[in-house]
């Protein structure tokens, strides 16, 4: 019978698969907290000689983040991409939104729209690399990717400064080009974006005048 331990790294290597930005989350916490509890509060290895500490942070990163090359800007919220494996994809940025600028009903279009993609496009330039986290969705109902995007590879995905200055859906939002959206189950950096905002929207950045 597999041991307290095995059970627990089982169970967190199935969190890892599911909802990896959680895991990460977690895998942060415990390490903060002074130890890893079932991996070992001293931080000595595993049966196989590696950090438990390590192995942890490795296997949350490298589940959290997938790296890709920019194929194209669709519009203020959606980018393509082509993934390690030559396939391209549509990206839909997790947690915000933009106003419309190529909807297929062109009244649904606007000015604001177009500006929102405009900076984007300022943002990300084909050809580019970018690295992409998921929430808890793999895609929406359209069949694009639900994902964060990195401008920049983190050296800590849960630092507020490094989300705030690398990730393409804070800056957007941090400098007033989207709105912040409540997607369920998608949520879990909705606090954050949301004082960031309400800031831009408060200080008139970008196209906020849309929604403020």
């Amino acid at each position: 019978m597999a041991s307290e331990r095995q059970q627990a790294e089982r169970a967190f290597k199935r969190l890892a698969r599911k909802r990896p930005l959680v895991a990460l989350l977690l895998a942060v916490a415990l390490l903060a907290a002074g130890g890893l509890g079932w991996w070992g509060a001293t931080g000595t290895g595993d049966e196989s000689g590696t950090s438990a500490d390590g192995s942890a942070q490795a296997t949350a990163s490298e589940e959290a983040l997938e790296q890709a090359e920019v194929v194209r800007v669709v519009d203020g919220d959606t980018i393509k991409v082509r993934m390690p494996d030559g396939s391209e994809e549509r990206v839909r940025l997790i947690g915000m939104d933009t106003p419309e600028s190529v909807a297929a009903e062109e009244a649904r279009n606007c000015e604001e729209g177009v500006i929102a993609a405009d900076y984007t496009k300022s943002l990300v330039v084909p050809g580019q690399t970018v690295w992409l986290s998921r929430d808890v969705s793999d895609t929406d109902r359209y069949g694009r990717l639900l994902r964060y995007v990195w401008l920049e590879r983190p050296s800590d995905p849960t630092s507020e400064s490094e989300i705030a200055d690398k990730m393409l859906n804070a800056v957007l939002v941090r400098d007033g080009y989207a709105q912040v959206k409540r997607y369920k189950p998608d949520t879990t950096l909705y606090d954050l974006f949301k004082r960031w905002g309400d800031e831009a929207a408060a200080e008139g950045k970008g196209v906020t005048r849309k929604w403020a």
